[in-house]
């Protein structure tokens, strides 16, 4: 059973609401805030709140601490996008025999893995410059998981 989704027109079998807060933004946007699942923040949520806990409590200056919190609030919304994205590139076809997930953007076909790919890339080097901007020593932690992670996962999409 396939379902094809159009741009912004669910399945009524989805867990993807058909209206929200990106309604404003282009139609053809709207399969990509699907993929990243940007219509639903809880994930991001939980990547973020702790963060900004131990953030609020170590900051050195009010100044810092904004900046620091903003670079995190990216972070946290791009590295959760990011996550969905593989995991829909992993489950594609799983997705396709699934109700509740045969509309999402990859299993209905609206959009196609080259297009997953490169918003994947683009995620990813939203990633890339919010470490460039953390002090050295943070970089150089973050970086090589971040390398081996990519060598590893990749090649088995």
């Amino acid at each position: 059973m396939t379902n094809r989704m159009t741009i912004g027109t669910p399945s009524p079998h989805t867990d993807i609401q058909s209206r929200g807060w990106w309604h404003w933004l282009p139609a053809s946007w709207h399969p990509f805030i699907y993929l990243a699942r940007l219509d639903r923040p809880i994930g991001w949520w939980l990547l973020l709140l702790p963060g900004w806990w131990s953030i609020a409590l170590g900051a050195p200056s009010l100044g810092a601490m904004v900046w620091i919190m903003m670079l995190f609030l990216v972070g946290a919304i791009a590295t959760r996008a990011a996550g969905c994205i593989i995991n829909d590139m992993w489950d594609r076809r799983l997705d396709q025999r699934v109700a509740r997930t045969s509309a999402r953007p990859l299993a209905a076909g609206t959009i196609s893995m080259l297009q997953a790919g490169l918003f994947l890339l683009m995620l990813g080097l939203i990633g890339l410059f919010i470490l460039f901007n953390c002090r050295f020593w943070r970089f150089m932690l973050a970086l090589p998981p971040r390398l081996l992670w990519f060598c590893i996962r990749l090649p088995s999409v």
